[in-house]
């Protein structure tokens, strides 16, 4: 089933829906043990990331005059949002209240980023 997004609003509302939940102090999110036992933050890492990716690179399915190939589109969208979540990382550990910095949150980044890829490329192939 091929997926048509044409405009690049649901991506723009979905960056800023995530970068007020990066920026939430520590105090706000849940703290129940069960969530460290599956790790549902890792898994929510992964998904905000995938959808990001995804949202950011279906449009450009669309516009005309693309001079690069769409892989190296979707390449360079991908490792943009991997260091946009190692920023966001950077910006927890320094700038909000009882959030730290997680070296597996950037594993999840990453996975994020790779699977919206790989579902993206997977789109444009069909």
């Amino acid at each position: 089933m091929r997926i048509t997004i044409k405009s690049f609003w649901p991506a723009i509302i979905w960056f800023i829906l995530s970068s007020i939940a990066f920026c939430l102090p520590g105090q706000t999110l849940p703290q129940n043990d069960w969530f460290a036992i599956i790790q549902l933050d890792k898994w929510i890492h992964i998904g905000l990331f995938t959808v990001m990716v995804f949202l950011w690179c279906l449009p450009l399915f669309h516009r005309p005059g693309i001079h690069l190939s769409f892989t190296k589109l979707f390449i360079g969208i991908s490792i943009a949002f991997f260091g946009y979540g190692i920023v966001m990382e950077l910006i927890q550990h320094f700038f909000i209240p009882n959030r730290a910095f997680d070296f597996g949150d950037i594993a999840a980044d990453a996975i994020g980023c790779l699977l919206g890829f790989f579902f993206v490329r997977w789109q444009w192939k069909q």
